[in-house]
C-alpha cells in the first residue's frame, strides 16, 4: 500500500519525466521533452471505488449540493470547454468530469469525486482572464487525477468496517452510513498530506494548461492574488526560522512548475480574452431562479392560477432623496413607485437582497445580495445599468453606500474591509477589528450562530454625501475617509456615540445613542465631525437608528414593543410607532404597508391618508400557515399580517383577511385563529363556505383566546388549538415549568394537557400525530425512564448527549402512540422535523435528507435526499422536494420513485386529496392537482 509520500513522487513524475511520445514534423523531427504521465496510478491501490461506483457516488453527492445551491446555467457550456481543453492533456479516463456553477456567498471552489466540479459564482468574477480560470479548474481536475478526495472516502469507509463496494445499491447504503456517522470516524489534521496534495494539484494543473496553450505566468498571479502572498514565496532562511506563510511556500513550488514546454508539446489556439470578459459578465449577470420554463408534470390534472395574489409583507419602504420616487421591498421582489401621483413604474425580480435605496441624485437605486452582487437600476429607463461581483470573503455584515460606489464589510474574523465596486479592490482592511468584551455578547452569538438566525453586532453608515465610512461596536470604531483614501481620526465624542448606534442627519450633524446608567438612555446630537454637540434628550427605547428624507426626524428600529418609530428631533422624542416595519418618511409625509398589502402616503400631522397603491404581484415567501380543503375545493393560506381563501375550480380568491394561525375545513365551514392585533386579542371564527362562492362568506366569532400569561405561545393545527404556558404570569418558558395544552378549535374545550419537565420541544402536526421533537438528555433520560424498550434503546447509544427523541402523541387524547431515538454519530448531522402517518415517522436532518423509522421498533427503514412536502393520510406515499421545485413521489413500502416533478417554482406546500391526488402550491402561487396513480420511475 503506498503511503502519501509515494503520491507526491509521484506528482513529481507527472511534470518532470521526459515521455516517448513525440510531436513530429514532416515525420522526422526529434523527439522533445514534454511530460510523462506515468505514476499516476500508483495510488490506487488506496482506492476502494472503481470508476463506476465513483460515478455513482457522485450523482449521489450532486444531487445533495444541487438540493442546497442554486444552480447557474451556463449559456454555451463555457466552462466545460475550458475544462475538456485542460483534460485533453492529461492521461484518458472514464471519468464524465461536470462543472457546475453555484451560487453561495463564499468565495471558493471544490471537486468532490467521480469529476464533479462545482465553482462558486463569486470565483468566476475573481478571475481576471482564461488563462486564470485554467488555473483554478486545473487544480481542481489535479485533485480528481490523483484520486485525493476519494482515497480521503475510501479511508473512511475502511473506519466503518468496509472493505469492498458492490452495486449502486450498495454505494447507496454505504454513503448514507457515512453521512449518520461522519462525526464519528477520524478526519484527521493531516496539514502535510494535505499540502502534499496541494502541491501535487498545483503541478498537474500547470502542466494541463501549459500544453494546452495558457499562461504559466497569468495562472501565478492568479493564485498569488488567492493567497494575498504579493510575490513573496519565502526562501530557504524563513523556512529556517518558520517565518514562511503556507501558501508562500506553495507559490514558491508554483514558480518552480513554471518551467517551458517544447513549442510542439503545446496545442495551438491560446485562449480568447474577449470572449472570457463577456462571458463572465454574463455569469455575474444572471439572475437568481425564478421559474422554469420547461416543467415535467406527469400525471398533470389541472394547474390554477391564483387571482388576485397574496403577496409577501414589506420590510422595507424609502423615499427617494428628491421625493419624487419611492421604493418598498418584500423577500423577493424590489416596487419601484413614482409619489406623486402614487403609481407602480416597475418590479425588480431581487431574491436574497439586502435592502436597496436610492442614490443621491435620485436616479437610480442600488442593492446587494448575499453573493455580495451590487446592482444598479435606472430609474427612468426601469433597466439594470451595472452589477459587480464583488471577489472578497464572505461578509458577516455589511453596508453599501449611498451611490454603491462603496462597501463596508465586517468578515466572519470580525476583521473590517472598505471596497471600491467599481474596480472590485479592498482600499481598506484591519484584521481583529473586534474582539468579544463580555461572555454574554459571545454566547448569544453563537447560540444565533447554531439556530442559523441573524445577528446584528455592529453599525455601519456613510454620510450622506459618501466622503466617510463609520463603524463601530462597544470600543472598537473605524472612520474612513474615501475622499483622501486616509483613516480619519475624529474625536472622543463620536467614538462614543458609535458604540451602540448612530446615524447621519446631514453631511455634518451626527446622532447616536449613549447610555448614562441601564435605565438612563440618551439621544445626542454633535456637529460632524468636530463632534460639537447640538442637543441630547432621553429616549424610552434603544434600537438601531437610521435618517430619513426630513432632517428634523429619524427612524429607530424597534422602537420598545413596536418594529420602528419616529424619533422627532425637535419635539425631542418618539412621537409615533408603527406595527409594520415597512416605514418610511419624506418631509411631511410618511408611507406605510395597510394590512391589505397596499402601500399608503399620510400626512405626518394629522395622519391623513392622501394616496394608496396596490403593488404588482410577487411570490410567495415563507407561510405562517397553508391549507387545502380534503375535497380540494379550497385552499387558505396566511403569510405575515395578511391571509387569503381561493376557490380553487376557478383560483378565484374569495376573501383577503389579516393573518390567521391556522385553518380547518369541514362540512363546508372553516374554522380559523386570528392572531393578535392589539388591542384585539387573537380570535377563532367560523367562515360560512356553503353559499354563493363569488361573494365573501359570512363568518362570527366563536371566542377570544384569552392569554393570562404574557409569556405563552398558542397556535391551530386543524382542529386543535396547542398552548404553552409557563407556570405563573410573565414566567419564561423554561425548563420544568412549562404545561402543554390541547384544546378543541370548535369551543376552546380542553382536551388534554401534559406538564414538561424539560427544555420546550419543537412541535410537528400531521392529523394522525402531534410530533414532540426534544434534544435535552433529562428530557429525553425521563421519556425513556417511563418506556422500558426506549430506555434499552437509549442504552445502545454511546453519545446520548448528541441523541434525540421524537415522541408520536394522538391529537386527541394526549395517548403516546410510540417513540424513536436518533443516533445522530456524535453529531454527524442534527434533527429538523418529524412527521408521523400510521407506523411510520419522517424525520427531517440538517443533511437536507428525510430519514423514515417504524414507530413500532424504533428502528430506521430507509433515507431519502430531499425534505417532506407531503404524506398521504395512509402513509403509503410520500412526496420529497429534493431541489427548489423539483420533487419525488415514493411508493413508502419500499422507497421506490413513482414519479419525478419539475415544477415552475419552489414548493409551498403540498397535500394529498381524500380522492388521492395530490394538490401542490408553488411560490409562482400556481396550484397543480396530479394523480398519484403511477408506475415506478426510478429507485433511489
Amino acid at each position: 500500500m503506498l503511503s502519501v509520500r509515494n503520491h507526491l513522487f509521484a506528482g513529481f513524475l507527472f511534470v518532470w519525466f521526459v515521455c516517448l511520445s513525440t510531436f513530429a514534423q514532416n515525420g522526422d523531427a526529434a523527439p522533445a521533452p514534454c511530460g510523462m504521465l506515468s505514476g499516476l496510478k500508483s495510488a490506487s491501490g488506496h482506492n476502494l471505488f472503481s470508476e463506476q461506483q465513483e460515478e455513482w457516488l457522485a450523482e449521489l453527492m450532486e444531487k445533495e449540493v444541487r438540493a442546497d445551491f442554486n444552480v447557474i446555467e451556463d449559456p454555451e457550456n463555457y466552462l466545460q470547454k475550458v475544462g475538456d481543453r485542460l483534460l485533453a492533456q492529461l492521461p484518458p479516463s472514464n471519468t464524465h468530469y461536470r462543472f457546475v456553477i453555484i451560487d453561495t456567498p463564499e468565495l471558493n471552489s471544490y471537486g468532490l469525486v467521480g469529476g464533479r466540479i462545482f465553482i462558486h459564482r463569486r470565483m468566476i468574477a475573481f478571475v481576471q482572464n482564461e488563462d486564470e480560470l485554467a488555473a483554478l479548474l486545473g487544480h481542481e481536475i489535479g485533485h480528481m487525477v490523483d484520486h485525493h478526495v476519494v482515497l480521503r472516502f475510501s479511508d473512511w469507509f475502511r473506519q466503518m468496517g468496509v472493505t469492498t463496494l458492490g452495486d449502486r445499491q450498495d454505494v447507496l447504503h454505504r454513503w448514507k452510513q457515512f453521512e449518520d456517522t461522519t462525526a464519528r470516524l477520524k478526519h484527521g489534521n493531516d496539514e502535510r498530506r494535505e499540502a502534499e496534495e496541494q502541491l501535487i494539484a498545483d503541478r498537474i494543473a500547470f502542466y494541463a494548461l501549459t500544453r494546452a496553450g495558457y499562461s504559466p505566468e497569468r495562472a501565478l498571479e492568479f493564485f498569488d492574488r488567492l493567497f494575498e502572498t504579493k510575490r513573496k514565496p519565502g526562501n530557504f532562511w524563513t523556512d529556517f526560522f518558520g517565518m514562511t506563510n503556507p501558501n508562500g511556500k506553495r507559490l514558491r513550488e508554483m514558480m518552480k512548475s513554471e518551467q517551458p514546454l517544447a513549442r510542439n508539446c503545446i496545442v495551438p489556439g491560446g485562449a480568447y480574452a474577449g470572449h472570457f470578459a463577456d462571458w463572465q459578465k454574463t455569469i455575474i449577470a444572471s439572475t437568481k431562479f425564478a421559474g422554469r420554463s420547461n416543467t415535467e408534470l406527469p400525471g398533470l390534472i389541472r394547474k390554477v392560477t391564483l387571482q388576485p395574489q397574496l403577496r409577501t409583507d414589506l420590510y422595507h419602504v424609502q423615499f427617494s432623496p428628491d421625493g419624487k420616487y419611492l421604493l418598498a421591498q418584500d423577500e423577493s421582489s424590489i416596487f419601484v413607485a413614482t409619489r406623486d401621483p402614487l403609481a407602480s413604474l416597475f418590479r425588480i425580480d431581487a431574491l436574497d437582497a439586502h435592502a436597496a435605496q436610492f442614490t443621491p441624485d435620485s436616479r437610480s437605486l442600488v442593492f446587494y445580495d448575499k453573493e455580495l452582487r451590487i446592482e444598479k437600476w435606472d430609474v427612468a429607463a426601469a433597466k439594470r445599468t451595472s452589477v459587480h461581483q464583488l471577489a472578497i470573503p464572505d461578509c458577516f455584515q455589511a453596508a453599501l453606500s449611498p451611490s454603491g460606489a462603496f462597501l463596508g464589510c465586517i468578515d466572519n474574523e470580525f476583521g473590517i474591509k472598505l471596497v471600491d465596486v467599481e474596480t472590485n479592490t479592498v482600499i481598506f482592511k484591519r484584521k481583529d477589528f473586534y474582539a468579544f468584551s463580555y461572555w454574554g455578547e459571545y454566547f448569544n452569538f453563537l447560540l444565533a450562530r447554531l439556530t442559523g438566525e441573524n445577528i446584528r453586532l455592529f453599525d455601519m453608515k456613510f454620510s450622506p454625501d459618501e466622503r466617510y465610512f463609520l463603524a463601530g461596536h462597544a470600543d472598537s470604531f473605524l472612520a474612513y475617509d474615501t475622499r483622501d483614501r486616509a483613516e480619519a481620526h475624529l474625536p472622543g465624542k463620536i467614538k462614543g456615540l458609535a458604540r451602540y448606534s448612530f446615524a447621519f442627519t446631514a453631511p455634518d450633524e451626527f446622532a447616536g445613542l449613549q447610555y448614562d446608567t441601564p435605565k438612563d438612555m440618551k439621544l445626542v446630537r454633535v456637529h460632524f465631525p468636530s463632534g460639537d454637540k447640538i442637543d441630547d434628550f432621553k429616549v424610552e427605547a434603544d434600537g438601531w437608528l437610521s435618517n430619513t428624507g426630513n432632517p428634523d426626524c429619524l427612524l429607530m428600529r424597534p422602537a420598545a414593543a413596536y418594529p420602528v418609530g419616529i424619533v422627532d428631533l425637535k419635539a425631542r422624542k418618539i412621537t409615533q410607532a408603527f406595527q409594520s416595519p415597512a416605514f418610511a418618511v419624506y418631509g411631511q409625509v410618511y408611507a406605510g404597508e395597510q394590512n391589505s398589502g397596499e402601500l399608503a402616503l399620510f400626512n405626518t400631522g394629522d395622519s391623513k391618508m392622501i394616496g394608496k397603491l396596490q403593488l404588482p404581484e410577487s411570490r410567495l415567501g415563507s407561510s405562517r400557515t397553508s391549507v387545502f380543503s380534503a375535497d380540494g375545493k379550497w385552499l387558505a393560506v396566511s403569510q405575515g399580517t395578511r391571509g387569503s381563501l381561493w376557490k380553487l375550480d376557478s383560483g378565484e380568491r374569495i376573501f383577503l383577511a389579516r393573518g390567521f394561525d391556522g385553518a380547518l375545513f369541514e362540512n363546508d365551514q372553516l374554522i380559523t385563529k386570528f392572531a393578535k392585533d392589539i388591542p384585539y386579542p387573537s380570535r377563532v371564527f367560523q367562515f360560512d363556505l356553503s353559499g354563493e362562492t363569488n361573494k365573501k362568506p359570512t363568518n362570527k366569532k366563536l371566542y377570544d383566546v384569552v392569554d393570562a400569561f404574557g409569556n405563552a405561545r398558542s397556535w391551530q393545527w386543524g382542529g386543535l388549538l396547542i398552548g404553552l404556558y409557563p407556570d405563573k404570569p410573565k414566567q419564561a418558558l423554561t425548563a420544568g415549568h412549562i404545561t402543554l395544552q390541547v384544546r378543541d378549535v370548535h369551543n376552546n374545550n380542553l382536551l388534554w394537557e401534559r406538564k414538561l419537565h424539560h427544555d420546550p420541544p419543537s412541535f410537528f402536526y400531521s392529523p394522525a400525530a402531534i410530533t414532540l421533537l426534544i434534544s435535552d438528555l433529562p428530557g429525553i433520560k425521563e421519556i425513556a425512564g417511563e418506556d422500558p424498550a426506549l430506555s434499552a434503546r437509549l442504552s445502545k447509544i454511546d453519545d446520548k448527549q448528541a441523541s434525540y427523541l421524537l415522541q408520536a402523541i394522538e391529537p386527541q387524547t394526549g395517548k403516546t402512540l410510540g417513540s424513536v431515538l436518533v443516533d445522530t454519530g456524535k453529531l454527524s448531522f442534527k434533527v429538523t422535523s418529524g412527521f408521523t402517518v400510521g407506523d411510520k415517522m419522517f424525520v427531517g436532518d440538517s443533511r437536507n435528507r428525510t430519514l423514515i423509522y417504524s414507530l413500532k421498533s424504533g428502528e430506521q427503514k430507509s433515507s431519502l435526499i430531499g425534505h417532506v412536502a407531503a404524506v398521504s393520510a395512509a402513509g403509503d406515499k410520500v412526496l420529497i422536494e429534493n431541489e427548489s421545485g423539483v420533487a419525488d413521489l415514493y411508493d413508502t413500502s419500499d422507497f421506490h420513485s413513482l414519479a419525478h416533478f419539475s415544477f415552475s417554482a419552489r414548493i409551498v406546500d403540498a397535500d394529498f386529496n381524500r380522492d388521492g391526488s395530490l394538490f401542490v402550491l408553488t411560490s409562482d402561487q400556481n396550484v397543480y392537482q396530479l394523480t398519484t396513480d403511477q408506475q415506478r420511475t426510478a429507485t433511489q
